[in-house]
Parts: C-alpha cells; sequence; structure tokens
C-alpha cells in the first residue's frame, strides 16, 4: 500500500505529473488563452517544474470549445506524421461525413520546443498560415530556454511579442499548492505539518512546484515507510510534523536544507543516534509509543511478546529515561516516548 492510499486518496496527490490545477498564475493564463482565441503564435517560457506542462493541460480543459493536438517533441519518433495526427482530431460527425480534416480547427501546442525538428516546425508554421486551407488554429510552444534556436528569422518575426513567461510563485502561494493538493474531503493533510516546516519545505523548493511536490512527499513517504500501521499521521490526530524532523527526512533525501533551518536546528545525526543508542526491540517499543499513550499490556500485544518480556523492555527503557509515566487507564499504567527520543526521530 502506498502512503497517500493509506491516508484514503486514490491517487497521489503530490504528483509531479502535468496537473490543471493551478495556483497563482492567473494573468499568464490569460494572456495566453487570449492568445489562442485570437488564432495567433506564441511562446511560453518558464523554468523546470514552473508548471508549463500543466499550463498546456489547463488550457485544454478551460478552452472546451478548442481542439487541441498535445506534442511532447522529446517523444516524437523521427517519422512522425503531423497530418496525421491532425486527422486524429475529427470528430465522430466529421469521419460519417468522410471529412479529411476536422471541422474544427486544433490548436496546436509543443512542449519540449527546443528538440522540435527544424522540419517539423516549418510544415507546422505552413498549415497555420495557409489562408485557404488552415488546418492549424493556433500555435503554443514551450520551452525552459529563452533563446528560440531551431527556428528561421522568419518565425521569431512573426512570434514577435507574444511571449508569457511563467513568473517564480512567492511563499503562499506554494503553500497554496500543498494546502490543494492534501485536501481530502473535510480533512486536509497540510495541516499536519507545522508552520515551521512547511516554511522550510517552500524555501527550499525556491519557487519551483515540482520541487515543492517532490519534498512535500518526501514527508509523507518517510511516515508511511518508516511507521507503517502507527503512522502517527493517521493514528494520533494531535501529531504534527515539526522543523526539525523535515528538516532530517529532507537531508536523508538528499536535499541541502542547510541553509534553511532554523538557527541550533541541523539535519542528520538524530536518527543515527537514534538506531546507536536503542536496539531493534527497543527501537519497535519506543517508536509504538510515539504514536500516543500506550498500557504495557498493549505494547506486548503489539510486539507479540510474553507480558514479563513487554514489562521488562517498558521498565528498562524508563530507567534510562527514554520513556515516561503518561497516566492511567483504569488500573493500568500508560507511557509514552521521553520528548527527548521524540526529538530524535519526529517531534509528536
Amino acid at each position: 500500500m502506498a502512503w497517500y492510499t493509506a491516508l484514503g486518496f486514490s491517487e497521489n496527490p503530490l504528483d509531479i505529473r502535468p496537473d490543471a490545477r493551478l495556483v497563482g498564475l492567473q494573468y499568464e493564463e490569460e494572456l495566453l488563452r487570449n492568445y489562442i482565441q485570437k488564432g495567433e503564435l506564441c511562446f511560453l517560457n518558464g523554468l523546470t517544474g514552473s508548471g508549463k506542462s500543466s499550463m498546456l493541460a489547463r488550457l485544454q480543459e478551460s478552452l472546451p470549445g478548442h481542439s487541441f493536438v498535445y506534442l511532447d517533441a522529446q517523444d516524437l519518433p523521427a517519422d512522425f506524421d503531423l497530418e496525421a495526427e491532425l486527422r486524429k482530431t475529427r470528430s465522430f460527425f466529421d469521419r460519417v461525413l468522410l471529412r479529411d480534416f476536422p471541422s474544427k480547427t486544433p490548436v496546436l501546442l509543443i512542449d519540449e520546443f527546443q528538440d522540435t525538428d527544424k522540419r517539423l516546425v516549418l510544415e507546422a508554421r505552413a498549415k497555420w498560415e495557409a489562408a485557404s486551407a488552415r488546418r492549424i488554429r493556433s500555435i503554443v510552444i514551450a520551452q525552459i530556454d529563452k533563446v528560440l534556436r531551431n527556428v528561421t528569422p522568419a518565425f521569431k518575426e512573426r512570434l514577435g511579442s507574444r511571449i508569457v513567461e511563467l513568473r517564480t510563485l512567492d511563499s503562499e502561494e506554494m503553500k497554496e499548492i500543498v494546502r490543494l493538493r492534501l485536501r481530502r474531503g473535510r480533512r486536509n493533510y497540510a495541516s499536519r505539518l507545522d508552520a515551521a516546516a512547511l516554511d522550510l519545505i517552500v524555501r527550499c523548493a525556491d519557487g519551483n512546484p515540482r520541487r515543492l511536490l517532490e519534498y512535500a512527499e518526501m514527508i509523507f513517504d518517510f511516515h508511511h515507510m518508516k511507521f507503517g500501521e502507527n503512522n502517527p499521521l493517521i493514528v494520533n490526530p494531535q501529531y504534527k510534523v515539526s522543523v526539525h524532523a523535515a528538516g532530517e527526512i529532507l537531508g536523508l533525501g538528499g536535499v541541502n536544507v542547510a541553509a534553511f533551518l532554523p538557527r541550533k536546528v541541523t539535519s542528520g545525526g538524530g536518527i543515527e543516534v537514534f538506531e546507536k543508542r536503542f536496539d531493534v526491540q527497543q527501537r519497535k517499543v519506543l517508536t509504538y509509543l510515539m504514536t500516543g499513550a500506550k498500557t504495557t499490556a498493549e505494547v506486548c500485544r503489539h510486539l507479540g511478546v510474553a507480558p514479563a518480556d513487554g514489562k521488562r523492555l517498558v521498565q528498562d527503557l524508563r530507567k534510562r529515561e527514554a520513556v515516561v509515566f503518561a497516566g492511567r487507564r483504569g488500573k493500568e499504567g500508560l507511557y509514552e516516548a521521553a520528548p527527548s527520543v521524540k526529538r530524535l526521530r519526529v517531534n509528536v
């Protein structure tokens, strides 16, 4: 079971693939939509992960009166046939009436345009410019580089100033992406990240939505893999991922968090100390007690050990101040992991 399935999502809400749910780029979207509606040639520019492919997906959803042909230039075969691709957009009635081309002239979207064959560029332009038999209504090209290297001067002149550049999102817009993606019904799992932890993820992503989603997923996937059925994100309604825990997890994932962490907080070290200080059985007890206060009987059942062995494990950890008394449930004592131990793993 994947982490998101355990949380009740049917699909990965933090998937980095193109997604039409955009945040903070309304002006850019409107500008691009206006160019398409006027049947023009335009250029969508933005850094890797800035949302170019998602913007193209969004346009296809927000312009239902248009048909689209989406091409990823990196995946096109050497013998790609543009005319055959345009024919695929014919409607049922177009086919019934034996039309060679769709009655609704399609918009051509070319992603990763820097990899487009020059011959395809010339063919697409010709089909767009042909006044008597126009096969393409509008052309949108998208790439990372601001410089178009595989086109003629005439193409650049035809493009003119119709360039839409995706800006870097600010921190509040980045946080809204996380909230939007992690909402499930009335519950929003973004609230399980404390404010400082969410700030850290946003700062590390540096305005890049794709990195933001990758880093947020690291946090949730780590909890699922480490704690399994005792995942505090599921079993403990009061649990929030702290900035300490977020820093450690991102650090383990290869993210350079040192420059973004609050003072006196460092990534790495805590997990290693936890694993060196306690043996395997003790770690299982402590991990279980991080999910909330438990009785020794519950510890025994969880570990599958005899009552005497479970009681001894808890008492040994109490002597080491790794477990603390947390009250009573009826006649039975309750125990939980000490705050100092929680900070080594996650902050409950």
